[in-house]
């Protein structure tokens, strides 16, 4: 099994190496900065997968990521945030998303790749029906496929997997399939059958839009705003 850890599509050879990136981050953008490149932005969102409590950090759905000075027991430092949709800031330890993932993270995060299919047909079906590209949060249009992502309203991903876990024998049901050692992989169920129901349930419940993969959050601000945060 090769060693290090894999990032999105990208395999490090270290951890280290992952830190590294995330203090070259940092020091890019300095205390306060949005993260505006593009490659960091992804590098962030697949690192922020790895977090124990990532639906629970990603909240409403994550607009963009910026450099936060915190303090504690007196001591400054300076580390990474996300603002989510709802303009709500939550920092979060890179750190935490090195370390191995609890069975209950890892069975949501296989649910996750589960349904990348059917995420990726809506976002092809946006991109194709030829009409203008509408953020379903703002109202505002979305300039390019590059800011387009597409995320859960209600029911949100975490509603869906949380009901479809507890209706078939909780967590602990869920085996998750063992790392084939292969290079680049991911986190899937061991039962296919399992994982096939679960894809029905998300394709029959889900309601799936289109947002901005960055939001001005003035406008989510905006007492005339009629959009709800994604989740």
């Amino acid at each position: 099994m090769p060693k290090g850890i894999t990032i999105g599509a990208t395999h490090y050879p270290t951890k280290e190496a992952v830190r590294n990136v995330c203090r070259g981050i940092v020091q890019r953008y300095g205390i306060g900065g949005d993260v505006a490149d593009p490659d960091d932005d992804a590098f962030l969102r697949h690192l922020l997968e790895r977090h124990p409590e990532y639906d629970l950090k990603r909240g409403s759905g994550i607009a963009y990521f910026r450099v936060m000075a915190h303090t504690e027991h007196g001591r400054k430092s300076v580390g990474l945030a996300l603002v989510r949709l709802d303009g709500e800031v939550a920092d979060f330890s890179w750190n935490a998303c090195l370390t191995p993932l609890g069975h209950r993270a890892q069975v949501l995060a296989a649910l996750r790749h589960a349904i990348t299919d059917q995420v990726a047909a809506v976002r092809n079906r946006a991109l194709n029906t030829g009409q203008p590209l509408v953020c379903s949060v703002t109202g505002t249009p979305i300039p390019s496929a590059a800011e387009l992502h597409i995320d859960h309203a209600a029911p949100t991903f975490l509603d869906l997997a949380e009901e479809f876990i507890a209706s078939n024998g909780g967590v602990d049901a869920f085996r998750i399939l063992p790392d084939s050692g292969a290079g680049v992989s991911y986190i899937e169920l061991e039962d296919k059958i399992l994982e096939g129901r679960w894809q029905d349930h998300h394709r029959e419940r889900a309601v799936l839009r289109p947002v901005l993969k960055r939001i001005n959050l003035s406008d989510l601000r905006r007492p005339d705003d009629a959009g709800t945060p994604a989740s």
